[in-house]
């Protein structure tokens, strides 16, 4: 079996899916947690990573850089990529379309959990409501159409399962009827979080972010 060993900051944020996959996997995995403080004052750990960030996955000292890129070769590997070739392409749409919303939401989740330095103003606030507005109605029937039985695409576990809830559980956090209006998405975040084996490993990650 290859040796692999994720390279993330110690919170959950988008290295999260990744260390799940792992677990659900049951594969063994190297987990390196890096402090905020190393990475920001040791230019040599972020010059050791091909863009400048994380996470990255070591595989037999081969390095794949970026979280979604991480994700999608972790999902093939160990079957959560979907159950034929499109049903992976639909998944890979859904990631894609839920990293265009993210992109909306993330100074506000970064700020409000101080990993990035400001106050949350209320342009911040509106952009990540804004984001939550225009993506999650298009998230919602997307699964809708190609979901079924609490699953975002098809009808078992993927990778996007795992990157919606696990976003969801820090989003409602601060925005608590935040999927009110959203059933389907709602059915979604039931079925996972009932799975034993991730409530397994939920409990030992608990931090908001």
């Amino acid at each position: 079996m290859p040796s692999y060993k994720l390279r993330y900051f110690d919170i959950r944020g988008i290295g999260e899916v990744s260390r799940q996959i792992f677990f659900l996997s049951g594969t063994p995995f190297g987990d390196e947690r890096i402090q905020f403080e190393d990475w920001d004052r040791n230019s040599r750990i972020k010059k050791g990573t091909p863009f400048g960030t994380l996470p990255v996955l070591e595989i037999d000292g081969e390095v794949i850089p970026t979280s979604c890129t991480i994700n999608r070769y972790l999902a093939k590997q160990f079957g959560f990529a979907g159950k034929s070739p499109f049903q992976g392409a639909l998944v890979d749409a859904l990631a894609d379309q839920f990293m265009d919303y993210f992109e909306e939401v993330k100074k506000f989740l970064l700020i409000s959990n101080g990993i990035w330095e400001g106050e949350v103003d209320e342009a911040i606030r509106q952009r990540a409501e804004r984001g939550v507005a225009n993506h999650f109605p298009l998230i919602e029937e997307f699964v809708k159409v190609h979901g079924s039985d609490g699953y975002c695409v098809g009808g078992s576990l993927t990778w996007v399962d795992l990157l919606l809830t696990d976003h969801f559980r820090s989003l409602i956090h601060y925005f608590p009827d935040v999927l009110s209006p959203f059933p389907v998405l709602t059915h979604v975040v039931e079925t996972i979080g009932s799975d034993p084996r991730l409530s397994e490993w939920r409990k030992e990650h608990e931090s908001i972010f």
